[in-house]
């Protein structure tokens, strides 16, 4: 008797040590929760400590609950990410190779993303064949080693008029955009690096972002927010890296022009989501967005231009717009230790070529 009081004593200690606002306790089942009735922990039983590295304590601690039998319970300490079981030692042995097998550190995808503005032409630029030249490119023999059309999952109105598509790399990502700048040309807008945690989404955005205040009033008085607007071109991905090395990306591009006028924001957007499955380092074509252009011009009048007050009669202003249509090629890579070696290499040679070019600076001057 006087045992079990100590165990109980000590388990009221321990969970008080914990700080309030880190502290919780899973005490129940799922059809004891329905129930509201909460259970008794059995001092009797071992206590355990899981301090963990990579997965949330919470989301363990929701996944052991309902493993726990009858006078077994979990607490849980979210600043310090740990959890503290008092089960059975059973139970306890069951938990602790769980623990080994699901706190392990996730896999990751690191993700070039190039953004590609096709040069203009004359004409019509939103599509690609006005632009004289297809975007399945053939070679001599008049196959197609470079794109494979896929089928976009979710597609607006506004995106199917545009002419939306993914295609996918089934030959060198780089043959294929030096045939692309011989038959169209096409200026390289960016091309940002960025590593997703494995079924963790990740966004790219290269454009502008425009602040605009919102005021909310309530019974206790009014606050006022920042909030900004975001356009321009915008990448948003999910990846799935599944046991064959293969991933599966969830791809959300989108193009957005916008602004804010008097606090109030107005945007048009053209989007499209898109699920791949693909190898790793391959790469995927997303095609038909585009961008408007508006660029002011004055034509004047020499001389005459000039004069005060009578100059503006001989000048005027015009505005043309002009649509490009931009490319985004993605190529995830998952990130192992192979692939890290393969970034380090590069990294020393545009190390070696930085200090190679610096020198030559010298020596010129």
């Amino acid at each position: 008797m006087l045992k079990k009081l100590l165990s109980g004593v000590l388990l009221f200690l321990v969970v008080l040590m914990i700080p309030v606002e880190g502290r919780e306790l899973f005490l129940q089942t799922k059809e004891q929760s329905v129930a509201n009735e909460t259970r008794d922990v059995s001092a009797s039983y071992p206590l355990q400590s899981f301090k963990l590295k990579y997965i949330k304590a919470s989301d363990f601690a929701e996944m052991i609950v309902d493993l726990l039998g009858k006078g077994e319970g979990v607490a849980l300490n979210k600043t310090l990410n740990a959890v503290m079981v008092r089960a059975s030692h059973d139970s306890i042995k069951r938990l602790t190779a769980q623990v080994e097998k699901l706190d392990v550190p996730p896999l990751q995808v690191q993700v070039e993303a190039r953004v590609i503005e096709l040069k203009a032409n004359d004409g019509d630029t939103t599509n690609p064949s006005a632009l004289g030249a297809s975007w399945t490119i053939r070679n001599s023999s008049g196959s197609n080693d470079y794109l494979q059309l896929l089928t976009t999952d979710t597609v607006s109105a506004a995106a199917t008029s545009m002419g939306l598509f993914a295609q996918l790399m089934t030959g060198n990502v780089e043959a294929y955009l030096t045939a692309l700048q011989k038959t169209v040309g096409y200026n390289l807008v960016a091309s940002p690096w960025i590593t997703a945690i494995n079924h963790e989404e990740a966004e790219i955005l290269i454009g502008s972002k425009y602040g605009y205040m919102t005021t909310l009033t309530t019974t206790t008085g009014t606050m006022q927010n920042i909030e900004f607007l975001e356009v321009g071109t915008k990448l948003k991905f999910t990846p799935h890296i599944n046991e064959d090395g293969y991933i599966i990306m969830e791809i959300y591009p989108s193009v957005s022009e916008g602004s804010v006028t008097n606090s109030l924001p107005q945007e048009n957007t053209t989007e499209t989501k898109n699920k791949v499955l693909v190898k790793d380092g391959q790469s995927v074509v997303i095609g038909g967005l585009s961008k408007k252009y508006d660029q002011q011009t004055e034509i004047a009048v020499p001389i005459l231009s000039n004069i005060p007050l009578l100059g503006n009669l001989f000048k005027r202003t015009e505005i043309v717009s002009e649509k490009r249509e931009l490319m985004v090629v993605v190529t995830p890579h998952i990130v192992t230790p192979a692939f890290l070696e393969v970034m380090a290499g590069r990294a020393k040679e545009l190390e070696k070529s930085r200090q190679e070019w610096s020198e030559n600076v010298k020596l010129l001057r």
